[in-house]
């Protein structure tokens, strides 16, 4: 059977954490715009969608040439925002989403491929998710965010059947640091997930857990839930792997992305 492969990359303008950033320039292009270049180099997939709430940034998007879906301002996260995106496409339970985050520009195409490869090998997957073990120089950025109190990277344990045991804004596992990391690996969660579109159906509905308003990530709903979350360690090739999540994050993106304003 024929499953469609979609490519759904949520963005939304009123951001509590840097309110208005899928717009932000980044080397004189909109963050957005980044991310749907890395989005269009994934081969095999029917169709790349941008779901927002926000006219400024569907024109955006439009204009570059790409899909937006105009989705409900009532969404509270990335995956409810991705679940009413696949419902407007209708899409069928069985098909795969893939949700790129429109804050992590820097994200491997090939990241996406093996994602919707797993799924498609894997039937009792429903929900899967990107690491990559971090360098000391990322450690280090993280420990820095979390020292000054700014919103950084997430970070990841997982049991040996690699599903997701949980993600944190804090530095797991406790004890870790940048010179234990060949003993002690710190994983780096990449703002990506997989899925079929049956997961999606109903997630919206699920209880909003404690750690989940604690940590402010959607993908502790599925957990908190009893819902199994497969993690995929993937390896980026030494290229730089870091999202838009606060002003100072500009300056770094800018010399990782290619300059140019839209065409």
């Amino acid at each position: 059977m024929y499953r469609k492969r979609a490519i759904i990359i949520p963005a939304r303008y009123g951001s509590t954490r840097f309110p208005g950033k899928p717009l932000v320039a980044l080397n004189g292009k909109a963050a957005i715009l980044h991310t749907i270049d890395a989005a269009r180099k994934v081969g095999g997939v029917d169709g790349v969608y941008v779901a927002t709430d926000d006219e400024r940034i569907s024109a955006a998007v439009e204009e570059y040439g790409n899909k937006a879906l105009l989705t409900s301002a009532s969404c509270r996260n990335g995956t409810e925002r991705v679940a009413e995106a696949a419902s407007i496409l209708g899409l069928d339970d069985e098909d795969l989403v893939v949700n790129l985050q429109g804050d992590a520009p820097l994200t491997p195409p090939e990241f996406a491929v093996k994602i919707f490869a797993f799924l498609g090998e894997h039937a009792e997957a429903d929900v899967v998710t990107p690491v990559i073990k971090c360098s000391a120089e990322s450690y280090l950025r993280i420990a820095d965010d979390i020292r000054e109190h700014r919103i950084g990277a997430t970070t990841s344990v997982f049991d040996a059947r690699n599903r997701a045991l949980y993600f944190s804004k804090a530095l797991l596992p406790y004890g870790s640091s940048a010179e234990t990391l060949t003993e002690l690996p710190v994983y780096h969660h990449v703002g990506l997930y997989g899925y079929r579109v049956r997961c999606l159906k109903g997630f919206r509905e699920l209880p909003v857990g404690p750690l989940e308003r604690a940590e402010k990530l959607e993908q502790l709903r599925f957990l908190e839930n009893g819902r199994a979350m497969y993690v995929l360690e993937a390896e980026n090739d030494g290229r730089e792997f870091w999202e838009l999540n606060n002003p100072d994050d500009v300056a770094h993106l800018e010399r990782a992305l290619p300059t140019g304003k839209p065409s």
